[in-house]
Parts: structure tokens; C-alpha cells; sequence
């Protein structure tokens, strides 16, 4: 039997948890009418969307056509694909240009990193888990 390190198969089994999660919320974007019902609750008319990867892209492109979305922020300033018409900004362009929107955080794995990053100018109640947009009460 192999003597693997259980920080290992600790490390692992995190990353399939994270894949997986990440996976569930891929597919639920895909039901329009979920995300209208979802969008309904926030009472708003604009919003951000935080990061710039697959999750982040897909509620874009999930929510796009049912509130307007201001911009994809990614502390780069840049998606993972090179998506024409896909807003993008940076952490600082977001600080200059947020007027008190609702923030969506589409990661699974950095949300905690990227909420420290936006409570010096933003309401903790603007922001969003993704987890919290698809599944939570709002």
C-alpha cells in the first residue's frame, strides 16, 4: 500500500470539493429562468460581477440579458479567455466606479481573499457569494 501524507490527500480531497461545487453552479447557470427568479430578489438594476474565470463568465453570460451588468472585475483586470464584449475591470478601476451595487463573487476558492479586498469601500450586505445568489435566501 502507498504511504501517502494525509495533507495530501487532504489537499485533494479540497480541491475535488471545490471542483465539484464549482461544477453544480456551472449547470445551474444554464436555467435562464432559475436566474431570473434569482435576479428578482436583489431588487436591483445593475450589479458587478467578481472574477474573471469560467464561473464568472458563465453568470455573465447567465444574467446579461436580465440586469445590467456594470462589469466582470478580475484583480488582473483580464478574463481567463479573451472574451469580445465581456466588460472587464480591475480591483482599482471597480474602487474608483462603485456606487453601492450589489458585488457577485463567482470563486469558489478565493471568496474569503476577495471579500478582504472589498470591505474597505463596499458593504459587506452588497456582497455576494455565488453560492449565496444560486442557492441562498436573498
Amino acid at each position: 500500500m502507498l504511504n501517502i501524507p494525509n495533507e495530501l490527500l487532504d489537499a485533494y480531497a479540497e480541491e475535488l470539493a471545490i471542483a465539484e461545487c464549482s461544477f453544480e453552479m456551472m449547470g445551474r447557470l444554464l436555467d435562464r429562468d432559475y436566474i431570473k427568479g434569482r435576479i428578482e430578489p436583489l431588487n436591483a438594476d445593475r450589479l458587478y460581477i467578481y472574477g474573471g474565470g469560467y464561473l464568472g463568465i458563465q453568470l455573465y453570460r447567465a444574467c446579461d440579458r436580465q440586469i445590467k451588468v456594470l462589469s466582470l472585475i478580475d484583480k488582473r483586470g483580464c478574463l481567463i479567455l479573451d472574451i469580445p464584449g465581456i466588460p472587464v475591470m480591475s480591483l482599482e478601476g471597480l474602487r474608483k466606479a462603485y456606487q453601492g451595487e450589489n458585488i457577485i463573487v463567482a470563486s469558489v476558492r478565493y471568496y474569503r481573499e476577495i471579500q478582504k479586498d472589498l470591505l474597505p469601500f463596499v458593504p459587506k450586505t452588497q456582497i455576494l457569494f455565488i453560492g449565496e445568489f444560486l442557492g441562498g435566501i436573498l
